[in-house]
Order: structure tokens, then C-alpha cells, then sequence
């Protein structure tokens, strides 16, 4: 079975073309696109840095001068550049700014990992593809199975075209969730209460809940609206892993970036942070828990593991921070359960992002 159906990756086609390119975007995720351009030998391409109109200034990135993309094509004249989008966003007019320059030239969005150091290459793709045909045999309906060929193609060849056709719209998980009742919700990457609200207000019949947030900023306002939500919701400041302890994060980086070994992330102004699991919370009778825990996903599936034998919680899983997360996190449930029924669903966003196994 040849589930991507592709012949080579992003990385292998910008090597035969040898085109100018136009990095869009400064910041992470350019660093990182920049580094594996430059590992792949093809940093010699990159003809300009543009950015949207309001984030352009009198600046530079890396050794190139920040442009706005009318400059850049400008600059560029009649060169036949390929764009590559470095950085994420769902937000409607982003979107249409990047369809925009799509619809001009040719465009991708490269799928750089969030977390870890694995990049999602034909190679990758070749040495794990016994562990994604495993995952995709799993799979409940056509949808599911529709979204996951999707997600491989664009991680393989980040062309956008193949997001879109993964796209579910938000409200249809509802669906695949509507067997939650009663019990604890277990909000795991509770940010500043947007899906606390969510589900609490979707399903009332929720007796209590427990949300987890690093990132002290964000937790602030997380106890906020756990107040206005006037719940039985206990807010925790904290990491979540396999096992209980602390660790150092950064404030700097990211939601509560954990400074994790073979980690692509530098860190800077760390501090020391507990470190929970869902078992050590000793709930009564679980009944959903959602994982969206910055590339620690399997980690906190592992401090979970008692509670999804004891009580089957259904499961709301993000697998695109780390490449590995297509099917590791899978398995990693599967071994402690195999009495689920599994689903993939996508919701509009580049890169990958906002991509979820759903464990019900």
C-alpha cells in the first residue's frame, strides 16, 4: 500500500529545480526552514525574505534584508521563484493573503517538526511506513482515512493543496465526541480557556473539570475564566509528562517550552516548573481528556495510562508537533487499550497544525 502516492519530497524537488526562493516569514520558523536548507545544501536559493506589509520595517533576517513581497517581486523581476511559507496561522485574512500569493506563484509551506529533530522526508517516510499503513488500517471511516493520506502527502511534499482536502469543519468533532457524559474533563494544554469553554459549554452534563497550563501568562488567564465559568474547575500550573517531578521551561519561547534532550529549541530564561501526570491527579471516573501538550503528547499518554484502563476516556489527541506523532501516538495508546475506536480530523491552518486523533 502506498499511502502518500508521491515519488519525492519538498526537500528532493527544490533540489532538481534549483529555482530562486523567497522565504515568507521571519522567526522560528524560518530559522528553521533556513537550517534545513541549508543541511539539504539549497541555502544558496534563497533569493529574498519578504513579510506582510505591517512587519516589514527597516529590518534584517539572518543576512537578508526583510521585504515586502511587492519588493520582492520587484527585485526578483522575471525570475520564476518558488515561495515558501515560514510561520503558522488559521486566522481567515492570513489565509487569504497566502491563496493570494498562491494564485501568483508557485507556493509551499514546508512541514518543519514543532519539537524534536525527525523531518518528514521520503526517507522518514520509507523507514516508518510499516507503523503508518498500521495506523491507517486503524482508522474508523473514510473521512479519517481521507484526512490521514492527505496529512502524509502535504507533510511529504508541504503543498497546501492536500491540507485542504484533510479539512473538517471545527463543529464536526461534536459528532465523534457526542458519547461523553458525566465524569471529569481533563483539559491538558488548557492555553487561556478557549476549549475549557468549549466543551464545558457543549457538554454540561460534565460534573467537573481540570485544566493544565504551563505558561504562566496564560494561566492567569486560565484561572480568570475558570472563575466566569463558575465550574467545578481546578486550574494547574504545571507541565505534563510520564512522571511526576519538575523541570526547566522557558517563558520566552512558546507556551511553556520544555528544555527537552534533543530538542531544536533553544531555551533562554528558564525556570523550574512541576511536572504532573494524569494518574497522580487521582480523579473519579475520567470521562475525556484532550492532549495538546507541545510535543509531549506521548509523555503525558504514559502518566495517563491507569486512568485510560480504569475508566476509557474518550480522547482528543493533537499528532503534529513532532513527525513521529502520526504514529506513535497511536500505538502508545493502543498498548494500553485496544478497544477504541479511532479518528483523524483537520481544521483549516497552515502548517499542519490544528490535527487531532480522536479516541473514542
Amino acid at each position: 500500500m502506498n499511502i502518500c502516492g508521491t515519488q519525492q519530497d519538498l526537500w528532493e524537488y527544490l533540489a532538481k529545480e534549483r529555482r530562486p526562493i523567497a522565504l515568507y516569514g521571519t522567526g522560528d520558523g524560518a530559522d528553521k526552514i533556513i537550517s534545513v536548507l541549508e543541511k539539504e545544501g539549497l541555502k544558496d536559493l534563497i533569493a529574498a525574505v519578504f513579510a506582510s506589509d505591517g512587519f516589514v520595517r527597516d529590518r534584517m533576517f539572518h543576512e537578508y534584508k526583510v521585504i515586502s513581497y511587492s519588493e520582492c517581486c520587484e527585485k526578483l523581476g522575471d525570475k520564476d521563484f518558488i515561495v515558501l511559507v515560514c510561520f503558522g496561522s488559521s486566522r481567515p485574512e492570513v489565509l487569504e493573503q497566502v491563496d493570494k500569493i498562491r494564485s501568483e506563484r508557485e507556493l509551499y509551506v514546508p512541514d518543519v517538526p514543532v519539537y524534536g529533530t525527525n523531518l518528514f522526508t521520503r526517507g522518514y517516510y520509507g523507514s516508518n511506513v510499516n507503523e503508518i499503513e498500521e495506523v491507517y488500517s486503524h482508522l474508523e471511516d473514510e473521512t479519517s482515512r481521507s484526512c490521514f493520506c492527505n496529512y502524509i502527502s502535504y507533510k511529504l511534499t508541504g503543498d497546501i493543496k492536500y491540507l485542504a482536502a484533510a479539512e473538517s469543519d471545527p463543529d464536526a468533532e461534536f459528532d465523534l465526541l457526542q458519547s461523553i457524559s458525566g465524569g471529569c474533563f481533563i483539559d491538558l494544554g488548557a492555553y487561556y480557556g478557549d476549549t475549557l469553554t468549549r466543551y464545558l459549554n457543549r457538554f454540561p452534563s460534565l460534573k467537573s473539570a481540570v485544566a493544565v497550563e504551563p505558561e504562566r501568562h496564560s494561566f492567569k488567564k486560565l484561572t480568570a475564566c475558570a472563575e466566569e465559568l463558575g465550574a467545578d474547575i481546578t486550574c494547574i500550573n504545571a507541565l505534563v509528562g510520564s512522571k511526576v517531578g519538575t523541570e526547566e521551561v522557558s517563558d520566552s519561547r512558546g507556551r511553556g517550552t520544555r528544555a527537552l534532550p534533543a530538542s531544536n529549541v533553544a531555551l533562554k530564561n528558564t525556570r523550574t516548573i512541576d511536572v504532573v501526570t494524569v494518574d497522580s491527579l487521582s480523579l473519579d471516573k475520567v470521562s475525556f481528556i484532550k492532549f495538546d501538550v507541545e510535543g509531549s503528547e506521548s509523555e503525558a499518554i504514559e502518566g495517563a495510562a491507569e486512568t485510560i484502563k480504569r475508566d476509557r476516556p474518550v480522547m482528543k489527541i493533537a499528532c503534529y508537533h513532532r513527525s513521529e506523532d502520526v504514529f506513535a501516538i497511536v500505538r502508545k495508546v493502543l498498548e494500553i487499550r485496544s478497544d477504541y475506536k479511532i479518528y483523524m480530523r483537520h481544521t483549516r491552518c497552515i502548517p499542519g497544525w490544528d490535527t487531532d486523533f480522536y479516541f473514542v
